[in-house]
């Protein structure tokens, strides 16, 4: 009988047991930290350096008056390179939830290419071998939109727009004979069009680094390239009879490093 009754009291002990502990409340599982995909929607300042190379062209006139005909010497295209440094700022959109990045850029870079061409020992009236004349630029920059594919913290974009850069023609027709010598210079900012892609990391949520390649061509432009003149023996110039003109074509490409610091 007692025995019976241990069981009994043992059984109702384990079932209130039981029941207490079904009441206890339980602790939740710590989540996961949620992981958002990086946006490329805000404006960054930055700069850059690289490489830029320079395809030239063109031809010196100098017009038919006075005491003869004139002439014209052509220089064949030849290439000339620069490293380049500066700086641009833009802004990109990008919706959410979209891949597709929309953006505009705007750089300024400092380069020092030039080209120098002389006339050699067959030339035509009234060049003389020695006259020479040089091509240069200090300066570019540029205009863009660009459209890009990000994956995550990738981008990959095209872009497009206006180049702008200073042209310097100068002019050396050395002293012979009766010509005396003249030295000329004249400069002008020229214009064309830019294309170009690159691929651009963001390997901080306000750092990112790039790689760009852009090709810009500008077209073909008329500078005044000074006058002849006749002197007399002993006396300064006396008759200025034939104006020169420089004729330059220009194309350039260039590859730059970017690094961008994305300011909101």
């Amino acid at each position: 009988m007692k025995r019976a009754l241990l069981v009994g009291l043992s059984v109702v002990a384990f079932s209130v047991g039981q029941a207490s502990a079904a009441d206890l409340p339980v602790k939740a599982r710590p989540m996961a930290p949620v992981i958002t995909a990086y946006n490329w929607t805000g404006c960054h300042i930055g700069g850059n350096v690289g490489g830029k190379w320079v395809r030239t062209s063109g031809d010196v006139t100098v017009a038919p008056a006075g005491i003869g005909a004139g002439g014209v010497v052509g220089f064949a295209d030849a290439d000339s390179s620069s490293l380049i440094a500066g700086g641009q700022i833009g802004c990109d959109w990008q919706a959410p939830g979209s891949n597709w990045v929309f953006g505009v850029e705007g750089d300024l870079d400092w380069q020092r290419w030039s080209r120098v061409s002389t006339v050699g020992a067959v030339f035509p009236f009234p060049f003389v071998t020695g006259d020479s004349f040089e091509w240069r630029s200090n300066w570019q920059g540029s205009v863009r939109g660009r459209i890009g594919y990000a994956w995550d913290r990738m981008l990959l974009y095209v872009t497009g727009g206006a180049a702008v850069t200073n042209l310097t023609v100068g002019t050396n027709f050395i002293a012979i004979g009766v010509f005396p010598a003249d030295v000329v210079s004249a400069s002008t900012t020229v214009w064309g069009p830019t294309v170009g892609g690159g691929l651009e990391y963001a390997f901080t949520n306000n750092f990112s680094f790039g790689v760009e390649g852009r090709y810009s061509w500008y077209g073909t432009h008329n500078y005044s390239g000074g006058l002849l003149a006749t002197v007399a023996t002993g006396v300064p110039p006396v008759f200025t009879f034939a104006p020169a003109s420089q004729s330059v074509k220009l194309n350039t490409f260039e590859v730059m490093g970017k690094l961008n610091w994305k300011i909101f």
